[in-house]
């Protein structure tokens, strides 16, 4: 009789484990599937002096949440039109109430770009601003069509929702979370170029949309190494818009 009480208890006992394990499962999953995405708030002067420090700050935030814990933040600056020559990365400080910061001073006349590259939580922001600094010369100026374009470029933020590796010959998930103008971007055409740093040849991955502003896609890569990503998006309304990203397969 004894015997028989202790297995039922065991029994009973392992039931009540094995739907434990089911909730947190469930509680898991379900808080993946409503993960928000990443806000990145860039904030630099529109004109600067030649020689003047100015400041570049960058709030981070996920719905309500000041993210203090981003795995990296750094500026991007570089002379407009000019970007393979001249441009430099800055280490951000970061302030522990979601605000990352920096300081830059340029020391001519010109039109910059400043761009913050922020990865936290499995996601990737790049957001862009434009510095002018003193009097540039009016024939070097963009013109009203590439200021058209560059504005276009700012419209859309990319969230990276994807681990930044993955492993040779096993297959890569990637999801973007895509807004524009504030808004989900949904029903556009997305493609991801891959190629290993140093190489000419591309792969390319092409994303599904699987609503509410998501784009998905596997891709297996062959070989390990550094790679570039560059995401192209598209759509029936003239947009046409990319932006770069690192990817390491080990």
């Amino acid at each position: 009789m004894k015997k028989l009480f202790f297995t039922a208890l065991l029994i009973s006992a392992l039931a009540i484990f094995i739907v434990g394990c089911g909730n947190s499962d469930n509680k898991n999953g379900q808080e993946k599937t409503t993960m928000e995405p990443l806000e990145v708030e860039l904030n630099v002067q529109e004109k600067a002096k030649v020689n003047e420090t100015i400041q570049l700050s960058s709030l981070v935030t996920q719905g309500k949440e000041k993210v203090s814990d981003a795995s990296e933040v750094k500026y991007e600056v570089w002379e407009d039109g000019a970007k393979d020559t001249t441009s430099k990365m800055l280490n951000a400080k970061n302030k522990k109430n979601g605000t990352y910061t920096s300081e830059v001073a340029f020391d001519h006349d010109g039109v910059f770009n400043v761009q913050v590259h922020v990865t936290a939580r499995d996601m990737h922001v790049m957001p862009k601003k434009t510095v002018i600094v003193g009097s540039p010369d009016p024939s070097n100026a963009t013109s009203s069509t590439d200021k058209k374009e560059h504005d276009s470029e700012n419209s859309v933020v990319m969230h990276f929702m994807s681990p930044d590796h993955a492993k040779a010959g096993e297959a890569a998930n990637f999801t973007i979370h895509m807004t524009k103008h504030n808004e989900l971007l949904t029903g556009a055409q997305v493609q991801i170029e891959a190629w290993m740093k140093g190489d000419e040849k591309p792969e390319w991955i092409k994303l599904e949309d699987a609503g509410k502003g998501e784009y998905k896609g596997t891709h297996q890569f062959d070989r390990a190494g550094d790679y570039q990503l560059k995401v192209h998006v598209e759509n029936n309304q003239g947009l046409h818009e990319h932006q770069d990203f690192d990817f390491v397969v080990k």
